[in-house]
């Protein structure tokens, strides 16, 4: 196997314990791993400012592959070095299929979350589990409608999703979506749908970050749990799957990690980096 000289890694339920901590043990692996050389890269659906601060702000930890690889972030530079953004005309579409669905909708655009009041004040219908509710809290500034918002600044849409509280149409939402044939459809969470630009997802990004630091997608290690880390899983030279990640998912990874509570991720550090 190739020597590994950058590892990414998607967040909740990957690298997050339930908790959306991490332990001392995985942080001392992390920090060793950066001190061999390796860049430790987030890999999630969050923002760049929604990454916890205890990784965001880790010694070391400099690139971000952000909205499921629509931005990728050089936090040194203050710099973005790859997009892959919806259009607006694309967006009105998605939105015209989920109008139909008892479920909120928000964007991230260019590094920032909006969701209309509606939404915003009224989470409590959609069935969010309380770190999800915390972060949308956090994260998202309330526009009046995000469709005349949208008009007027139609660059930059990182990346639509909605939280539902009926899994059944969750189901058939993420199916009438896909249907489109517009837009790339995943999920990160039991109740979210997540839509990028056709072609955008973590793969997609972690591609272009490698080429940018001429690293040979060889040597590059993928941990995901779930149906948006796939192409990341597919595309990089060792692709790791936690234990509690989706079944589909862990047929294609190259080793199978133990759980997020179980250090998971450090332990494929330690097997396959240090």
């Amino acid at each position: 196997m190739s020597e590994i000289k950058l590892v990414a890694m998607d967040l909740d339920n990957t690298l997050l314990d339930s908790n959306k901590q991490i332990s001392k043990h995985t942080e001392e692996v992390l920090k060793a791993a950066i001190a061999k050389g390796v860049h430790i890269v987030p890999a999630t659906g969050r923002i760049f400012k929604a990454i916890p601060e205890f990784l965001r702000d880790l010694e070391g930890v400099r690139y971000a592959l952000c909205c499921n690889g629509a931005t990728v972030y050089d936090k040194y530079k203050d710099k973005i070095i790859y997009t892959n953004h919806l259009p607006k005309e694309i967006a009105f579409q998605l939105f015209d299929v989920m109008d139909k669905y008892h479920c909120t909708q928000d964007i991230y655009h260019n590094g920032q979350g909006y969701m209309e009041g509606r939404f915003l004040h009224h989470l409590e219908d959609y069935n969010l589990e309380e770190h999800s509710y915390t972060l949308v809290r956090a994260t998202r500034l309330e526009v009046e409608n995000l469709r005349e918002f949208i008009e007027e600044h139609p660059n930059g849409i990182e990346k639509i999703q909605c939280f539902f509280d009926d899994m059944e149409e969750r189901k058939e939402c993420m199916q009438e979506l896909a249907g489109l044939n517009i837009a790339s459809v995943a999920s990160a969470l039991t109740n979210n749908v997540e839509v990028n630009q056709f072609g955008c997802d973590k793969g997609d990004g972690l591609i272009h970050l490698a080429k940018h630091l001429n690293i040979p997608i060889s040597q590059v290690m993928a941990c995901g749990d779930a149906s948006n880390d796939t192409k990341m899983i597919e595309a990089a030279g060792m692709g790791v799957v936690m234990e509690n990640g989706k079944e589909d998912l862990k047929k294609i990874a190259d080793f199978v990690t133990k759980t997020n509570n179980e250090d998971g991720v450090a332990y494929a550090i330690e097997k396959y980096v240090l």
